[in-house]
């Protein structure tokens, strides 16, 4: 499958050490995506808050790599929605 980079919203905290991402969302017909729960180490500090737009790294659908969208990339997004 192979590494690639998708657009995730930060949904909370639902267990201890853990961050839930709603990863993929907004792609497909009926608003597909999925939750993934990753370790709170691989997502920057400033990225815990829910809401927050990030991008999620997935290689064979492991999520590997959590960075913050920037400000431009965010209103973009919020466009599509």
């Amino acid at each position: 499958m192979g590494k690639f980079k998708i657009r995730g919203i930060v949904f909370g905290s639902l267990k201890p050490k853990t961050i839930t991402i709603h990863v993929g969302y907004d792609y497909g017909m009926a608003d597909s995506g999925g939750l993934k729960e990753v370790h709170v180490n691989i997502v920057p500090e400033d990225c815990r808050i829910p809401n927050s737009y990030v991008w999620v790294t997935l290689d064979d659908g492991l999520v590997i790599k959590v960075e913050k969208m920037s400000v431009q990339e965010t209103k973009e997004n919020l466009k599509i929605q």
